[in-house]
């Protein structure tokens, strides 16, 4: 096949060598139904393997089209897919952030409603210290009263028998 191709372009060559010159131009002057007739043989020379490797690389190129689509895809995609993860990971600081607020709340809340209850507690302690210190107080001068009028009653008792010695 390959020599049958070989020969007619060296024919073509042949008829294009040998053909008649026109003067001052260069040019030659050649019958257009021979090159027409061997172009055709060539072409009917030519294996089938040509046309195969002209699909072939048309579904190369085709396949070399889809798979940059396909990687724009996927490209979109993962951009996609990260800008998602990205607002995602700010929603999770976001969250975090907000827990956080709440935690020193909470524990702010927590800390003055432990001074409260400390200021309640010593003001509560304070009031029964001096309701204890006023009966305290009362007991004591309840006793001294108490001594005073047992003394009174000795000293009497005693001027008594004192009163009935003499007497008799």
């Amino acid at each position: 096949m390959e020599s049958d191709i070989l020969s007619l372009l060296n024919e073509m060559e042949e008829i294009v060598d040998h053909g008649p010159k026109i003067p001052m131009t260069g040019k030659v002057l050649v019958d257009d139904t021979v090159i027409f007739e061997l172009l055709d043989r060539v072409r009917a020379a030519l294996p089938e393997e040509l046309t195969n490797a002209k699909w072939v690389l048309k579904e190369r190129e085709r396949i070399l089209n889809e798979a940059q689509t396909e990687a724009q895809k996927l490209m979109e995609q993962g951009k996609s897919y990260v800008d998602k993860m990205a607002v995602e990971n700010e929603v999770v600081k976001q969250a975090q952030s907000y827990g956080e607020d709440i935690v020193r709340q909470a524990q702010s809340y927590a800390r003055d409603v432990k001074i409260g209850a400390v200021q309640y507690a010593d003001e509560m302690l304070q009031h029964v210290e001096q309701s204890l210190y006023e009966t305290l107080q009362s007991l004591r001068k309840n006793r001294e009263e108490l001594k005073g009028l047992a003394k009174e009653d000795r000293d009497n008792i005693g001027k008594s028998e004192k009163d009935k010695g003499e007497k008799a």
